[in-house]
């Protein structure tokens, strides 16, 4: 069947080339990659193939040049790109690093990801020229955003709209294109070097363009090199993010809603993790040691949350990690064309990029470990109460601050060709055809894992000859094992490390073959409109992806000590390939006449057809109408379509465990939706439980990870979203443009997988417990505390956002005192909802964590003669600590002091002096008035913690 339709497909197309070059169009047009005028006045614009000027664009777009980039003083285009209204919830390094690491995962440290709109990377499409680039992240389409150029970065393109029927499926929420320079001639430098006023989370930057243009202008030759270098930042860098300093919103003991005053959760220092310690804790009858011998003391244990505070018990700030990763990046770029007729033009691009990125996170632990009582590291007072005791040995449960924290290092080695020929076919239509490789090997190796034969041999400790203390087993003693003392809160020798440490390193492999054949131009000698001709696109694509995991032996043999959150991964693969065709039309209806300087309508389409979920259909409808050319109203209507990755098709049963704090603690009940408590009831009960002693203190497995399976789904059908936008754009005088416009996106059939402790909440948050979360949790018969789970995407949830984006630029200059550039770019996030499950309650996200309301840039800048002053400004709203189904059903939940995070208040200045035409240095400072992120778990809202960042760098131009 697939094959009729793809024969079908393909006729399809070829009878639209037909047509095409039958009717001998007018205008010429080019790929999107020809994003960059030259002679012409028209251009290309992101999210349309239709040649037309950039003001005529149906879709509101945000753009950004080099020139900004460079004024940010930003080497990660990531973190540049936040200040954007609508990637305000992308993923820089510092959310990829430390503890943000995704659970038991491979591959992902580091990586920077765009999230348009708040719908999740995996909805968002990014383009290099108007065309698809390989995945940085095994298994999805998700780009890494450090495999792009960051100096041979022209502009940036941000886009909403319904783009799948113009770029094909991932494009839900829009389009970020990233257009890359051309006929560059010379050679141009920088180098530019950053560091925190506190001395640490250094930044490297340099970069080498090299281009020359040949054949009189008709071809050009361009080689480009490029490093970037990162300091890491750990969380005890920073004193306000320090054990000692820090503070966390738990759920307090005490707490009467009836009493004035009193609320349910607050800030408190020192938290620690309860029942174990970084000096070990061993339990004797109704005696607690430390494990230096000495009587434990037990942190005041809070009832309602299971954390402690003070005392011997673990502190949580040790896991935390790095803030900021160790990061190398090598870029190696060569662009190159040549025209040899107007009928046939080739260009090639051509890159390898190399990114290392190395983070850690927590710290190991045993839970527990089993010593002998021969073993001669046991202090004299736990000897004598296990022997006292009658028993053979002791359990000690340690978190090891002193053996090195658990990390991962990342290469990441991205290939990607692009191979491309156009050319007339007459003067009034042009063809393109285009093939691009892509491909990213990923080599994961996770730091510092324990050997758990290794380590166990090393705990087996005894005397030996002269008293010495040696490992019993003595063909670990031939493998050099030094004895590890867990007694203690500083006693594990390094040079046991060597030993038992290993790293085992993990391969993936993600490949993408993209073929693109398309004809454009307009109908002109055939009919005209009273606007000018029809203008069209036309053509088909055939696009395959792969994504392979290798993971290292000792892994898949569960040859190490497990962990929390440990997964034993298995090897798998997938790939998917689609048969698609596109057509785009543009209807100029009216044009310089009055009451209409332009009034056009256009459409597009696309049929595509899948191996994985067969054929999915997207389309838009736009219009632009101009009474005069100040002023502009534009709009647009589309169905777009999100195929499911590798990953949420192929992903294999892979075992993991998770800790949870189960909504149904007495604690939580009061949390979440009114169902809740009810459900919670129901569930209990059912499994034979006690409702009214259901408590993590009654928990015998509340601080045990509990295991479980995640894996992916074969049955899972496209996603579905509908989109429109309405905007007006304003040209009141030279030099000044405005543009506002409204989007609203509704996304249904949309693929959700959340994590374990999500769907313990959403199976009890639903109006009923017949829900699709439910079945994923299992609880044990007789007591109802959760001992098994389940993570599987599913096509369950629907998401909706709608919101105004306003962007201003204006510039000018005057005889006088030089020129101004100034620019601003607005945000209001009306609606971002989820609904997990059909019937279940509506979630509404904005202003939540990276989600604010309101937030803005404003970024100025004045050059007089040789200097150049800029400015920007990133302000946000201050967000919510809490979701709105936790708190708006408790006045109580918390004290108003805290009920928000603070705004966001970034002053960025940089001075640019221009020495001469060949050579410039800046210098400038980030986060000016040096803001803090406020307290709370996350480290990083409302700003960086890093704080204060200077730089200064130098550019040459030959």
């Amino acid at each position: 069947m697939r094959s009729v339709r793809r024969r079908y497909l393909l006729s399809s197309v070829a009878l639209l080339a037909a047509s095409a070059a039958h009717a001998q169009t007018t205008p010429r047009a080019t790929d999107t990659s020809a994003a960059v005028p030259d002679t012409s006045t028209e251009i290309v614009v992101t999210g349309s193939r239709i040649a037309r000027p950039d003001y005529e664009a149906p879709n509101p777009i945000v753009s950004f040049s080099a020139a900004d980039l460079q004024q940010s003083g930003n080497t990660n285009v990531t973190t540049f790109l936040q200040r954007v209204p609508a990637l305000t919830n992308s993923l820089d390094s510092t959310r990829t690093a430390g503890s943000n690491q995704a659970d038991g995962s491979f591959g992902q440290v580091g990586l920077n990801l765009l999230d348009l709109r708040g719908l999740g990377p995996n909805r968002t499409l990014v383009l290099v020229n108007g065309r698809r680039h390989v995945a940085g992240q095994p298994d999805t389409a998700a780009v890494d955003i450090n495999a792009i150029p960051t100096d041979l970065i022209e502009r940036v393109d941000v886009l909403t709209g319904a783009t799948s029927a113009v770029y094909g499926a991932d494009g839900v929420s829009g389009v970020v294109n990233f257009v890359l320079k051309r006929n560059f001639d010379g050679v141009a430098a920088r180098s530019q070097f950053g560091i925190s006023d506190r001395g640490d989370a250094a930044n490297r930057f340099a970069s080498l363009i090299a281009g020359r243009n040949f054949a009189d202008g008709r071809g050009n030759l361009t080689l480009a090199y490029e490093y970037n270098a990162d300091q890491p930042l750990a969380n005890d860098d920073r004193r306000y993010l320090a054990q000692g300093e820090r503070q966390y919103f738990v759920n307090l003991d005490g707490y009467d809603p009836a009493r004035p005053g009193s609320y349910k959760i607050g800030p408190v220092g020192d938290l620690r993790y309860p029942y174990s310690s970084n000096q070990g804790i061993v339990y004797i009858g109704d005696q607690v040691f430390r494990g230096d011998g000495a009587l434990y003391t037990p942190g005041r244990f809070l009832q309602n949350d299971g954390y402690s505070i003070g005392g011997d018990d673990t502190p949580v700030a040790g896991y935390i990690g790095d803030i900021f990763p160790r990061t190398r990046r090598h870029a190696v770029n060569a662009l190159t064309h040549y025209d040899a007729s107007d009928a046939f033009k080739i260009s090639l691009e051509g890159k390898f990029v190399q990114s290392t990125v190395t983070s850690f996170s927590g710290y190991g632990g045993n839970y527990p470990a089993t010593i002998a009582l021969d073993n001669p590291f046991i202090p004299a007072s736990i000897l004598a109460a296990a022997t006292a005791a009658g028993l053979g040995s002791v359990d000690v449960n340690r978190n090891n601050f002193d053996i090195p924290r658990r990390g991962e290092e990342d290469r990441r080695r991205t290939y990607r060709g692009v191979v491309d020929v156009t050319g007339r076919i007459s003067e009034h239509a042009s063809y393109d055809v285009s093939y691009t490789y892509g491909q990213t090997d990923v080599r994961a190796t996770k730091l510092n894992d324990r050997l758990n034969d290794r380590f166990l041999n090393a705990l087996d400790a005894v005397r030996g000859p002269g008293g010495t203390i040696i490992c019993r087993s003595a063909e670990a003693r031939a493998a050099a094992c030094v004895p590890v003392n867990t007694f203690g809160g500083s006693t594990v020798d390094p040079a046991s490390f060597g030993y038992f440490l290993s790293n085992p390193a993990s391969d993936a492999r993600i490949t993408q073959h993209v073929a693109n054949a398309s004809l454009t131009g307009d109908f002109g000698q055939v009919f005209t409109l009273p606007g000018g001709p029809i203008a069209f696109a036309a053509g088909g694509e055939y696009r395959r992806e792969s994504s392979s995991f290798r993971p290292a032996q000792a892994l898949t043999d569960n040859a190490f000590y497990q962990y929390d959150e440990y997964i034993i991964p298995t090897p798998s693969s997938g790939h998917f390939d689609v048969w698609e065709a596109f057509g785009e039309l543009n209807a100029p209806l009216l044009k310089d006449v009055p009451f209409a300087s332009l009034l056009s309508i256009g459409a597009a389409g696309r049929y595509s057809d899948y191996s994985t979920v067969g054929s999915t259909r997207a389309y838009q409808f736009n219009a632009i109408y101009a009474p005069i050319r100040e002023i502009s109203f534009r709009g647009s209507y589309g169905r777009s379509v999100r195929a499911p990755n590798i990953g949420e098709i192929f992903r294999p049963q892979t075992g993991t465990s998770n800790f949870f704090s189960d909504p149904c603690y007495l604690s939580n009940r009061t949390l979440g939706a009114p169902s809740r408590a009810a459900n919670c009831q129901a569930l209990i009960t059912g499994a034979g439980g006690n409702p009214a002693t259901f408590t993590a203190q009654n928990n015998p497995n509340a601080t045990i990870f509990i295991p479980g399976t995640q894996q992916g789904n074969p049955d899972l059908r496209a996603e579905v979203a509908r989109t429109w936008t309405a905007g007006v754009v304003l040209r009141p005088v030279s030099g000044l443009s405005i543009g506002l416009d409204w989007y609203d996106i509704r996304l249904r059939d949309a693929i959700n997988t959340p994590d374990a402790n999500a769907i313990a909440e959403l199976c009890v948050d639903q109006p009923s417990l017949d829900n699709a979360y439910c079945g994923s949790i299992s609880r044990q018969r007789g007591t109802g505390f959760i001992d098994g789970y389940v993570v599987q995407p599913q096509n369950v949830a629907a998401f909706r956002t709608a919101g105004a984006e306003l962007n201003i630029a204006y510039r000018f200059r005057t005889a006088r005192i030089g020129a101004f550039d100034i620019r601003f770019v607005g945000g209001y996030l009306n609606k971002l909802e989820q609904i997990a499950t059909p019937g279940a309650v509506v979630e509404n996200n904005v202003d939540q964590i990276f989600r604010p309301k309101y937030n803005f840039n404003f970024s100025p800048s004045w050059t007089a003669g040789a200097l150049t002053l800029s400015y920007n400004l990133r302000w946000q709203d201050g967000v919510r600590r809490f979701t709105r189904i936790d708190s708006d059903a408790n006045p109580s939940l918390v004290d108003p002091r805290y009920f928000r995070y603070k705004e966001l208040w970034q002053h960025d200045i940089q001075a640019n002096i221009a020495v001469d035409e060949r050579f410039s240095f800046y210098g400038g400072v980030n986060n000016l008035a040096d803001q803090k992120p406020d307290i709370g778990f996350q480290t990083n809202v409302p700003i960086s913690p890093v704080g204060r960042y200077l730089y200064a760098g130098a550019k040459l131009r030959y």
